[in-house]
């Protein structure tokens, strides 16, 4: 019987059987480990043991040449860009550090930049406590310490806003991926499409193959229509906050510094630590400055008070209210 390119509903249901059996995988580890070594060493190494496990799943199936249990439970093998041969060792390999230790080493050094960024001294001395010195986010933090001492405030901060920008970036790439596959049908993973690896089934074709594939790829349209939606949102929030930052830092070449209070009891901004100046009201109810506030919402959508997650446009500004 002829080969065929594999559907997208193949594909997608190859990849949920995969995400089974690695969840119970990671779970048989995590529990084996938490047995042996204790809930406190489990929680600083569970993301290293959900590494190794898919690792593991992908190295004994992927890398050696044979089929993942998704794969061989709907009938579809992989192939090289001829679509005549398996993928060769070097592009197996390829697929399998994109998908299993790329996203971990991305999340890892992101994390250490934001925490080495934002907290500075008191949060490396918050990290340095329990952590292992020979380990890979040690050494990461290590090589983030020595960058970050070399930048500036103003350095800090604009890398601080990169970092964010990058973590928005990476959501909005997997799901640009993720509508590109349901309209053309292949690569339904990033890293498969790094390594140029395709899918070719081995059973007949099914007469409602065509009608399925036309829902696919409706749904792909409606997909990217939705993320334009949310980058032009996205855009138009950050002119707003950079038009914000702008009249605010006009308002205070144009004001005094430091104002008198018109009591003893003036109300402050555990931001600054000053008098407060254009209240700005968070959906909890605490009160802060309005340049204040929004340069935290740049890094962390949350209540700097009782951490209470919200959305940078559901802040309210204060009119005549001291």
């Amino acid at each position: 019987m002829p080969l065929a390119p594999a559907t997208r509903a193949q594909l997608i249901r190859s990849s949920q059987k995969d995400d089974y059996y690695r969840s119970s995988l990671r779970n048989s580890a995590n529990d084996a480990f938490q047995t042996l070594a204790g809930s406190r060493r489990w929680l600083e190494w569970r993301k290293e043991i959900e590494l190794l496990s898919d690792l593991a799943y992908f190295g004994l199936t992927t890398f050696l040449g044979y089929q993942t249990l998704g794969e061989e439970y709907v009938n579809i093998v992989q192939v090289d860009p001829t679509k005549r041969q398996i993928p060769s060792p070097a592009r197996r390999g390829v697929f399998v550090l994109c998908h299993a230790f790329v996203p971990y080493l991305l999340d890892k050094l992101l994390v250490c930049l934001e925490n080495e960024l934002e907290g500075g001294q008191e949060s490396r001395r918050r990290q340095q406590v329990g952590s292992v010195p020979w380990s890979l986010e040690s050494w990461l933090r290590r090589w983030v310490q020595k960058a970050a001492a070399l930048c500036s405030e103003p350095q800090r901060r604009a890398c601080l806003n990169a970092v964010f920008v990058l973590q928005q970036s990476l959501t909005l790439l997997y799901r640009l991926h993720s509508a590109l596959f349901y309209v053309s049908g292949s690569f339904h993973h990033l890293s498969k499409r790094v390594a140029d690896i395709s899918y070719m089934r081995v059973v007949g074709l099914n007469s409602n193959d065509s009608t399925v594939g036309s829902s696919y790829r409706l749904l792909g349209v409606m997909s990217l229509l939705q993320l334009l939606i949310t980058v032009c949102l996205q855009l138009n929030n950050f002119r707003q906050r950079q038009r914000a930052r702008q009249e605010w830092s006009l308002h205070r070449k144009l004001s005094p510094q430091h104002r008198q209070s018109s009591g003893p009891r003036a109300a402050l901004c555990i931001l600054c630590l000053e008098e407060r100046r254009h209240s700005t009201s968070t959906p909890c109810g605490h009160l802060f400055c309005w340049e204040c506030i929004t340069e935290w919402c740049n890094t962390k959508a949350e209540c700097p008070l009782c951490r209470d997650k919200f959305q940078p446009h559901r802040l309210v500004y204060l009119r005549n209210y001291s």
